[in-house]
């Protein structure tokens, strides 16, 4: 976490040096915002199954697993399909919730912004366009089992330790911070060579 401190400080720094005090502010403002919540994994957690999901914030949702796969998606290959597991799980348990609250709305919503999306994803979305249309779908058998608490129970849990993995692990934060890095040393030569 101290990588991530430094790295606020040198943007500010840069920002300063370079008088962008309008860029400044709307950074400062950003980080009051944090989506990653500081990597900070009961937060995360909090933000996607007592926020986002309960209040229907699908957009949210979707927004926070993109930056999410983004921050990952230079790792290996297996860490790419847990990932596309935990986002396609994370949307049923959204869709879930919102048949159980009643809202079949919010998942017709959803498939109309995002359908196309989560179909070139995964073919094993198509059965799931149904789902609002259906009578009792937790006794359909191809549903039945994410209506089930032991499913939400172990979505939560594994969600859990992937993200205590990936965020303990520093070596995802190495390879942010020294992203990072460079791409400051980048901005600090062409502020050099802009100022020359």
């Amino acid at each position: 976490m101290e990588n991530m401190v430094y790295a606020e400080e040198l943007v500010r720094e840069f920002l300063v040096f370079r008088g962008f005090t309008n860029t400044l502010q709307a950074f400062v403002k950003e980080l009051g915002t944090d989506i990653g919540k500081g990597f900070q994994v009961d937060k995360i957690l909090d933000l996607i199954f007592s926020i986002y999901i309960p209040k229907f914030q699908a957009e949210n949702l979707i927004q926070l697993l993109r930056f999410f796969n983004n921050c990952f998606s230079s790792h290996e290959t297996q860490l790419i399909s847990v990932i596309s597991e935990l986002d396609i799980s994370i949307i049923r348990y959204y869709i879930i919730h919102a048949i159980q609250a009643g809202r079949k709305d919010k998942v017709i919503e959803l498939f109309d912004i995002h359908g196309t999306e989560l179909l070139q994803k995964d073919q094993h979305w198509a059965s799931w366009f149904a789902i609002p249309y259906i009578k009792a779908p937790q006794s359909k058998p191809q549903f039945r089992v994410y209506f089930s608490k032991e499913w939400s129970n172990a979505l939560h849990l594994s969600l859990r330790n992937f993200l205590t993995k990936m965020f303990n692990g520093t070596h995802i934060l190495n390879y942010i911070f020294s992203h990072f890095i460079i791409s400051s040393y980048e901005l600090n030569i062409l502020a050099f060579n802009h100022a020359n």
